[in-house]
């Protein structure tokens, strides 16, 4: 039966609440991680400011930095260093000191004896045995269409075509590729690997789904475009981009892209231009995020990156980030990494996710109907409202597309764990 005017009235307030509550929590965290991260920095400046001051100190005072027998710092006059070099130069070894260093040397002596036997033996048996351990060769995969991820019998490797397999056993293996939106021709290849011989492997990628077309626009070129967190070539300044919604992102070296990244629905029969700015940067560095799920998502401070974590280099201006990676049905080790960027440094990242079976059903609803679904960076074959939606427990990023439009710039951190009633509603 449909509700009372009252019983709506109090609907809302209950809902108003909760949202307010969950506002405030949000706050609360965010505040929390910035205070933390800030504590860490300061920790740092407050020891680099410490190990300066104490150089300069001593530096003044005409003093010298000594490195004593323990291991250890100390500041003496330059005399007093140059005294103790000399002790240390005419010391002369007691006898005790004497048979201990005989025992070491007739211990290196007996030491080395044993490993040239061992390594006469091992080329003996490396020479006349013929079950040694495997040897590699190489395979290069070449699509029509780069871009495709590479499969090698089965599990899936970490680059896109057109690319060389390093170190893979010599004999018979079973490559095969893949591509949103497309199919290979033949579907898999079956090759034999030669020993420390170069092997080519070409597909032909169709086109199985609509296609729309896209203009990339920048105020600087040449550039990288990355469509999906994959690179991809630009062969002219129209795009062939299957139907549906995709990420677009673009690097250039010496410069950082604004915005970061576009979120697109791409139509069939239409054209859409989407403009990227480069801003010069005198310093910045490159973080690199890799998983064993190339298809998850980075996020940096909690904001969308625009890259997969497959081992891409994502340029970062010098600061103190928190890193996440984040895919549903995951779970994610470690859960963030805190990295300080460096001008000029490469930083590399490493996270392990693995399938779980802690799930929570929610409702996901928004004020008008039918709003794209946007979990974890991924675009979900749903629309609101979204009923009973097993979601992986733990923190998720969340966020919602109509008519080209987003519900917010950056995406809602929510946490699974402390949805109130199973159910989530936005003003959207």
């Amino acid at each position: 039966m449909p509700l009372t005017p009252e019983e709506e009235k109090r609907l809302r307030e209950q809902i108003r609440k909760e949202l307010e509550e969950r506002e405030r929590r949000a706050r609360e965290s965010k505040q929390k991680e910035e205070e933390e991260r800030q504590r860490r920095l300061e920790e740092r400046l407050r020891l680099k400011i410490r190990e300066e001051e104490e150089e300069r100190f001593y530096t003044e005072k005409g003093y010298v930095k000594y490195i004593n027998h323990r291991g250890g710092v100390e500041w003496i006059t330059p005399e007093e260093a140059k005294a103790r070099e000399e002790r240390r130069r005419k010391k002369k070894p007691s006898r005790h000191r004497s048979s201990h260093r005989r025992r070491k040397w007739m211990r290196l002596l007996v030491n080395a004896g044993l490993v040239l036997v061992a390594l006469m033996v091992f080329a003996f048996l490396y020479k006349y045995n013929f079950t040694r351990g495997p040897v590699f060769g190489k395979v290069l995969v070449v699509t029509d269409i780069p871009g495709a991820q590479i499969y090698l019998d089965g599990m899936e490797m970490k680059g896109f075509t057109p690319d060389t397999l390093l170190r893979v056993k010599t004999g018979v293996h079973y490559i095969s590729v893949y591509k949103e939106g497309y199919s290979a021709w033949p579907p898999m290849q079956r090759v034999a690997v030669g020993k420390s011989k170069l092997t080519e492997v070409r597909f032909k990628l169709r086109g199985l789904a609509p296609m729309g077309e896209v203009i990339i626009e920048t105020d600087r070129s040449p550039f990288q475009l990355f469509i999906d967190g994959v690179p991809h070539p630009m062969e002219g300044p129209v795009l062939k981009v299957p139907v549906g919604y995709h990420v677009f992102t673009v690097v250039k070296k010496g410069f950082l892209a604004r915005p970061l990244y576009h979120r697109v629905l791409v139509e069939e029969g239409k054209t859409q231009t989407l403009n990227f700015t480069f801003q010069p940067v005198a310093e910045y560095g490159y973080l690199r995020v890799s998983s064993n799920e190339s298809q998850a998502w980075v996020y940096i401070d909690n904001q969308f990156s625009g890259f997969k974590a497959n081992h891409q280099w994502i340029p970062v201006e010098p600061g103190i980030y928190d890193v996440r990676v984040r895919k549903n049905g995951f779970q994610v080790s470690p859960d963030y990494e805190t990295v300080n960027i460096l001008p000029g440094e490469l930083q590399s990242l490493v996270f392990d996710l693995q399938p779980v079976e802690d799930f929570r059903e929610i409702n996901i609803r928004t004020q008008e109907p039918g709003a794209a679904v946007i979990l974890n960076g991924e675009w979900l074959p749903f629309v609101t409202p979204l009923m009973q939606f097993r979601i992986s427990a733990g923190d998720h990023f969340l966020n919602f597309m109509r008519n080209g439009k987003l519900y917010s710039a950056t995406d809602v951190h929510i946490d699974s764990r402390k949805i109130t009633a199973g159910e989530l509603y936005f003003r959207f």
